[in-house]
């Protein structure tokens, strides 16, 4: 029988679940899209946390996953005529086969060489999309005109992703490929001598951290109908994965939510301010780094009346791994 905290915790969740289910149905179209921004944000953090909070690969080229779940769909909605669900997923097993294609080369990497080599191979692929002709070059590819979700459906489907996501993460961490993970983070050399096969548990977790982004992109790019190389393969989505996981809280499921809803938020307080905007992300960022490692989450959990929620919700956050690290 479980504790009646986490029986508060469930009922708690749940209650939270029945209102974004339902919220659609009385809040204007702001609402609807500014929460289906978080969710993006969420799944994309989430896949993001997967590789780099637990796993302990710090990948700077998951833009490249979006972008190519993003054109997949397109292709296969525009020039295929493929159903709208067989092209969202074709989205995330394209990303999943490229990541495990650049895992061979990328892999025999350490530390700051792994991220250097992740971000040069995203950069190259921006630029082979920007031209190549069958893809649209730089003009990109629209998708076509009609029988596309509404917004209403995009928010639920956002909504999915986000929860599907997080659930993932959780029944992983809940597995020997959790534990395999959180041992090749802390010390990739002692996990292999304990018998954990490190390149075939970084694989799954690289892959499925791929399939997420290259879905999201997917729906993402169906949302917005047009897409081009230029801004759906951009490095910025790469950056505010990690900002959201960092200043949320690297190694925890609730760190990346946190940290999701307080970007997100901040994001469209200071939308009339973009250069303000900037400034302020980025201090943020190097204030988190330096006075709260552990990011929000880890700050919160510390607080000497909030020590029992760690317990109830998940492990301790990593913290910011020392530059070198694996």
């Amino acid at each position: 029988m479980l504790p009646k905290r986490k029986l508060l915790l469930f009922g708690l969740t749940g209650l939270l679940a029945i209102v974004l289910l339902l919220l659609p149905t009385f809040a204007g179209r702001f609402t609807v899209f500014l929460l289906y921004l978080l969710f993006l944000n969420v799944a994309l953090a989430q896949s993001w946390n997967l590789v780099g909070g637990y796993t302990g690969l710090i990948s700077l080229g998951h833009a490249a996953f979006f972008g190519i779940g993003a054109y997949i769909a397109a292709i296969s909605m525009g020039q295929m005529d493929l159903p709208f669900v067989v092209a969202i997923l074709a989205g995330g097993f394209l990303a999943a086969i490229f990541a495990v294609l650049i895992a061979f080369p990328t892999f025999r990497f350490r530390g700051v060489y792994f991220a250097i080599g992740t971000l040069i191979l995203a950069e190259a692929l921006r630029i082979w999309m920007i031209n190549w002709e069958f893809t649209g070059g730089a003009q990109g590819l629209r998708f076509p005109i009609g029988g596309l979700p509404s917004l209403n459906q995009f928010y639920y489907m956002m909504f999915a992703a986000a929860v599907l996501t997080t659930g993932a993460l959780v029944l992983i961490l809940n597995q020997k490929l959790g534990l395999g993970l959180r041992a090749i983070r802390d010390n990739e050399g002692s996990a292999q001598n304990m018998g954990v096969n490190v390149f075939q548990t970084k694989l799954m977790s690289f892959a499925l951290s791929a399939f997420i982004a290259g879905l999201v992109g997917a729906i993402h790019a169906t949302r917005l109908s047009v897409i081009e190389p230029y801004s759906i393969f951009g490095v910025s989505w790469t950056i505010a994965m990690i900002n959201i996981v960092i200043v949320g809280g690297m190694g925890t499921i609730a760190g990346p939510i946190v940290g999701a809803i307080f970007i997100t938020f901040l994001g469209e307080a200071l939308a009339d301010f973009y250069s303000v905007h900037l400034m302020i992300t980025g201090l943020i960022f190097i204030l988190v780094i330096r006075f709260m490692p552990q990011g929000i989450w880890g700050w919160f959990v510390d607080l000497p009346f909030a020590k029992s929620l760690a317990g109830w919700i998940g492990e301790k956050p990593a913290g910011v791994p020392p530059a070198g690290g694996s």
